[in-house]
């Protein structure tokens, strides 16, 4: 989503808003970690799985080749998750600093 519609979009919300908004960030933000690890334990026992038929100078066998794509569909699903994660934090920093800009405009009195 591009920088200004997301701004447009969270800067209607209300102060409550915001917060539950902030919390779905951190919340999300969590769950990219927790898959990212995930797919880099399944990416470890696929290589792994190829590493031990090249260190054995042995063919490689339908096995192997299984293992090599299924690798590199936990590297894609990495990266995706990498870049979801990414756009949840900087929609967290964005709810951070309106949530901010709001609570020092509520301290000032008008004169």
């Amino acid at each position: 989503m591009d920088n200004r519609i997301m701004f447009r979009e969270i800067s209607r919300l209300r102060t409550t808003d915001l917060l539950i908004a902030k919390m779905d960030c951190i919340r999300r933000i969590a769950l990219f970690k927790s898959l990212k690890l995930g797919l880099l334990g399944l990416l470890g026992i696929f290589v792994g799985q190829v590493a031990k038929s090249l260190f054995a100078a042995q063919a490689m066998s339908m096995m192997d080749y299984l293992s090599v794509a299924l690798a590199l569909y936990c590297v894609i699903g990495y990266l995706i998750l990498d870049a979801l994660e990414a756009s949840s934090t900087a929609q967290e920093k964005l709810v951070c600093d309106l949530l901010t800009l709001r609570m020092s405009r509520t301290g000032k009195r008008k004169s």
